[in-house]
This record gives structure tokens, C-alpha cells and sequence, in this order.
């Protein structure tokens, strides 16, 4: 497992465009960690905001996502 996810990858996992989640990171809505000039976003991290978010949980969501659902 990946200890550490990039803005292009976790965009897709919170339904974000990579614009937007750069401006909830730099708002300080999403947990992440500056190396260098890269942001990088904790996995286990992500997975703690995921869940405590309101609504569908993320199993769900794949779920719906797999049979083709919109929300």
C-alpha cells in the first residue's frame, strides 16, 4: 500500500477535479504534506476524511459507480 498519493490521484477518490482538490488542500479542508513543491496526501489520512465524511460510505460508492449510478 501507498503511504503517500498525489493530487492526480486522490482527485478521482473524492470526485474532485486535481483544481479543485488543490484548493480545498490550500484552504486546509484535505489533510496533505508539502515535500519540496510536491503535495503529497497521506493514504491513511485520506481514508480518515473519506469515511468522515457525510453521506454514502466509500464501498458504496464504488458500488455505484460500478453499475453505472450517477448521484
Amino acid at each position: 500500500m501507498k503511504t503517500y498519493v498525489t493530487v492526480a490521484e486522490a482527485a478521482p477518490a473524492l470526485g474532485l477535479t486535481e483544481k479543485a482538490l488543490r484548493q480545498r488542500i490550500f484552504r486546509g479542508q484535505v489533510p496533505y504534506r508539502k515535500l519540496g513543491r510536491r503535495v503529497l496526501i497521506p493514504a491513511d489520512e485520506l481514508e480518515k476524511f473519506l469515511a468522515a465524511l457525510p453521506g454514502t460510505t466509500a464501498a458504496e460508492a464504488v458500488i455505484a459507480v460500478e453499475e453505472g449510478r450517477r448521484w
